[in-house]
């Protein structure tokens, strides 16, 4: 491959717009071919915010197909997944996903064994992973075992329902808070502690008054079950908007981590007395965007730290939540 990284976006919207600006649109080794959105403004809106380059489109497969990228970004919201992969499955291109993979597992499924198929390098949006604060943490858990965790993320839920908050709050388009944004933690708790075998779920709902379309639960309680005998409680809430944030606690035999805010800072006590603080990183996914290029680069993972694979595993666990919610049963995951 040339020096130079072509790459193309399906969908064009905010997060794609925290790439750029948290570094990619800086990395020289990177050119911008195309932009697909189903508005062609906010396409435009992109385009604009790399100096004009790339062509604006609405159809993803005739994008892919003028302006043959070498590696494509795929940016929809949970419902909109399934058509995209399958059309950059197809040309056999490596993909940066961002977060969740799917709003179901069955099209997870499928995904996933399209890029077994052909090999292909992916990348899944789960930029904690590459923080300082939660390297050391994971290394650390390599030399005793790990116990209990809990946290996840608390906030009040939007006030207007525009934009994404239009779908974020339709259950059948964003699959929940669990799913949609908690699908963070999810994937911190089996970096950190390792495959989730069993989940049991309950929902909390009609806390306040909302709009006839708020169809996700207003805050949900998760118990995660590990294959190595630890347990985590996780939660969601978007109707508790004091003392609201991003956390998480975890206990292992010699140690107790805390992690706060959605920067991942961590304060770590340790047995003997020694305290470790780390700060987390502001722009972090300019790490995750350059393990991605680099990897695209090389034909071979290059510091990627969460594949599809991951992403297919995480919406196992949001998927069985759900599940749980509905039939009160607790859910065995089966991938």
């Amino acid at each position: 491959m040339a020096n130079n990284v072509n790459i193309a976006f399906i969908g064009s919207g905010g997060i794609v717009q925290s790439h750029l600006d948290q570094g990619l649109k800086e990395f020289e080794d990177v050119k911008f071919v195309g932009w697909c959105d189903l508005n062609e403004r906010t396409a435009q809106a992109r385009r604009q915010q790399v100096d004009g380059q790339g062509r604006i489109y609405t159809d993803a497969g005739k994008m892919l197909d003028e302006t043959k990228p070498d590696a494509v970004y795929i940016m929809l919201p949970p419902f909109a997944h399934g058509p995209a992969e399958d059309e950059v499955i197809k040309r056999k291109l490596p993909f940066f996903i961002e977060k969740p993979v799917a709003i179901d597992l069955d099209t997870a499924r499928r995904i996933a064994e399209g890029v077994e198929k052909y090999n292909l390098i992916t990348s899944v949006g789960f930029m904690t992973r590459y923080r300082k604060s939660v390297q050391r943490v994971r290394e650390l858990l390599k030399k005793q075992k790990p116990v209990i965790m809990h946290g996840g993320w608390l906030g009040g839920g939007p006030v207007e329902y525009e934009g994404i908050w239009k779908w974020w709050v339709q259950k059948d388009k964003s699959g929940g808070q669990f799913l949609e944004q908690t699908i963070h933690t999810i994937d911190l708790a089996r970096y950190l502690f390792g495959e989730v075998t069993r989940v049991y779920a309950v929902a909390v709902k009609e806390r306040r008054q909302r709009p006839d379309f708020f169809t996700i639960e207003d805050a949900s309680m998760v118990q995660l079950s590990f294959a190595n005998g630890a347990a985590a409680n996780l939660y969601s809430s978007c109707t508790t908007p004091i003392g609201a944030g991003i956390l998480l606690h975890i206990w292992a035999t010699e140690m107790k981590v805390e992690f706060t805010g959605w920067e991942h800072s961590v304060r770590i006590q340790l047995s003997g007395g020694e305290e470790i603080s780390i700060p987390g990183e502001p722009n972090i996914f300019a790490q995750e965007d350059r393990a991605f290029i680099d990897s695209v680069k090389a034909g071979k993972n290059k510091g990627i730290l969460s594949t599809y694979e991951d992403g297919l595993k995480a919406t196992a666990i949001a998927c069985a939540a759900n599940e749980s919610m509905n039939s009160g049963e607790t859910i065995k995951i089966n991938l």
